[in-house]
């Protein structure tokens, strides 16, 4: 079964999995399946990886491999208190969602298993910027009702990329194991969670623009404007 980024067949195969159910959306049409001010530093990061996109840096820049300062070491209990903290800000978004969420969750090392699909692109778990990369792919390709593969010079790229924005981001570069892993897991299972609805739905035209808009609107809301973007090989660069 090949990896794919876009699809629970994807690079974020574990969670997307997991969660069989994807939580609906609302009947606003919103789903807030991007950030949900999951962790301190959110609108910072965004910030930051904008930043790279409408920047003139040296495309060499972009294929440089993540920062092992960007690297953390897990702790399990860490784990368990993040899931269950991103479960809750999910309650007060969708409910249903949540607790659905919350069981598959609590059964699975769902964090582990996106790792070993994560190796299949040299990634890891338990790297910020790999976790960051697997989220703004995921993201600008459900942003665009897409299901194809990046090509693995893209994916390289947008890497290298979330790197520069994260080692940009002073209070995460000097962060300890326990922010990093908080921002890691969520925008893990953020990834997946937008590979979870997109994959519900599939077939389903009128819903798959729906999740779209909705990425999109969570990401804005958050600072980053997907739509404002096209994926090369040279990672994210300003739509023209």
């Amino acid at each position: 079964m090949p990896l794919r980024l876009s699809s629970v067949r994807g690079l974020v195969l574990g969670l997307a999995l997991v969660v069989a159910a994807p939580p609906a959306i609302g009947q606003d049409g919103v789903l807030d399946a991007t950030g949900m001010g999951v962790y301190a530093l959110e609108e910072t990061v965004m910030q930051a990886a904008r930043e790279t996109v409408s920047s003139d840096r040296r495309k060499a820049a972009r294929v440089a491999p993540a920062p092992s300062r960007l690297a953390y070491t897990p702790s399990m209990e860490r784990r368990r208190a993040n899931l269950a903290s991103f479960v809750a800000k999910s309650r007060k978004v969708d409910p249903r969602g949540a607790a659905t969420l919350e069981k598959e969750l609590a059964g699975t090392d769902v964090i582990g298993r996106m790792n070993r699909a994560l190796a299949g692109y040299g990634m890891r778990a338990d790297n910020v910027a790999d976790a960051y990369a697997a989220w703004w792919l995921n993201a600008w390709l459900a942003s665009r009702q897409r299901s194809d593969d990046p090509t693995a010079r893209q994916v390289a790229a947008v890497r290298a990329q979330a790197a520069e924005a994260l080692m940009a981001t002073p209070a995460l570069a000097g962060a300890g194991d326990a922010v990093k892993q908080e921002m890691a897991e969520a925008h893990l299972v953020q990834a997946a969670l937008i590979s979870a609805h997109m994959e519900g739905a599939r077939g389903d035209p009128a819903l798959s623009r729906r999740v779209a808009a909705a990425v999109r609107q969570g990401a804005l809301a958050s600072g980053l404007d997907l739509a404002a973007m096209e994926l090369t090989d040279d990672g994210f660069v300003p739509r023209r």
